[in-house]
């Protein structure tokens, strides 16, 4: 009986008064998620949880001092790093620090030690003098436990050009593309000037946690439209209708054994 209690091996699950409950979850962001750009993936990201049961979303974190400018002294976008404290650099970093511009992501990196010491293109023209910048992206689902699991990932992807584009949606395995997880979408053109067109693209799959010390999954997408990205929306009325998350993803056990 001691798996009632959740210390038998090889079964995750813990006993409550109405049965056994499974490590599940279900994680949302519920703001707009912009294209980095036609040539870089998207890493996406979660604000919301709604569900964390021994799944749960975990941040990358880094430290570091930069200056913000346009490489001459004026207003840019155009961030040089010249010492990390603690941390990798990634793209779609959300930064923040004394002066820099609140939701400031990083782009990407032009020169340097890649993720280090180096110069790196943000998306938020300012100019910032040199400082302690904090780095974030809420984008690892991590796993307290090994086994097989269930991943449902919808994202509400919107065109405001007028022209069709493509978006692909694929996971991420510690860093590295899952093979063969890649999904190609067509997003229509937009309705008018000012109604944009929207498709939902979604993938499923079984990602295996064999190492839950090191193992996380992500998600990224790509599209050749600089004007697509990943749309939330708030609630409705005539009818009533509840907000739209601009990401859902559901994640469930389905075996605490692996191959």
């Amino acid at each position: 009986m001691l798996w009632m209690k959740g210390n038998a091996p090889g079964v995750r699950g813990f006993q409550l008064d109405y049965g056994v409950n499974l490590p599940h979850a279900m994680v949302m962001n519920q703001s707009d998620l912009i294209n980095l750009g036609t040539t870089l993936e998207n890493i996406i990201t979660y604000d919301t949880p709604i569900f964390e049961r021994g799944i749960r979303v975990d941040s990358h974190e880094a430290e570091f001092t930069a200056e913000i400018d346009d490489g001459s002294g004026f207003a840019g976008t155009v961030m040089d790093v010249t010492a990390v404290a603690s941390g990798t650099l990634l793209s779609g970093m959300t930064l923040t620090g004394t002066g820099v511009t609140a939701g400031t992501r990083i782009v990407s990196q032009t020169s340097g030690t890649t993720g280090g010491v180096g110069v790196y293109v943000v998306d938020t023209s300012q100019l910032t003098a040199s400082t302690t910048v904090n780095g974030s992206r809420a984008s690892k689902l991590v796993f307290d436990h090994t086994g097989q699991y269930f991943i449902n990932l919808r994202c509400q992807g919107v065109n405001s050009d007028n022209a069709v584009h493509e978006m692909e949606l694929w996971a991420k395995d510690s860093g590295v593309n899952y093979p063969f997880s890649n999904t190609r979408y067509d997003l229509p053109v937009r309705k008018n000037a000012t109604t944009w067109g929207h498709t939902v693209a979604d993938i499923s799959g079984i990602f295996t946690v064999t190492n839950p010390a090191n193992s996380y999954l992500e998600m990224a997408w790509w599209s050749d439209g600089a004007l697509v990205y990943l749309e939330s929306a708030a609630a409705n009325t005539s009818p009533t209708r509840p907000a739209i998350a601009s990401v859902i993803l559901t994640v469930s056990m389905l075996s605490a054994e692996t191959p």
